[in-house]
């Protein structure tokens, strides 16, 4: 904080161009801010990610693999609108 006000008070007596120099530095401490926040943001959603996988193979090691595998993915029906095939994979 020290610097950004050093750097604020610094801009201040340069003339004409006073206004200009501090309205770009403060687009850049907006650039920063946005920076970080996008950052932030991804490690978040990385992380949540991570949290997810490893929630699903310790619930996989603690109830063992399921036995069942009817899943929509999995069996042998395929839904098209109202209507239900079955035997096309």
């Amino acid at each position: 904080m020290q610097i950004i006000m050093m750097i604020w008070n610094g801009i201040s007596g340069l003339g004409a161009g006073t206004i200009m120099l501090k309205g770009l530095f403060i687009l850049v401490l907006a650039a920063i801010f946005w920076m970080l926040c996008e950052l932030i943001k991804f490690l978040v959603k990385v992380f949540a990610g991570l949290a997810v996988d490893g929630f699903k193979y310790l619930a996989i090691m603690i109830r063992g693999w399921p036995k069942n595998e009817e899943d929509d993915r999995t069996s042998g029906t395929l839904t098209h609108g109202n209507r239900i095939d079955k035997g096309i994979r």
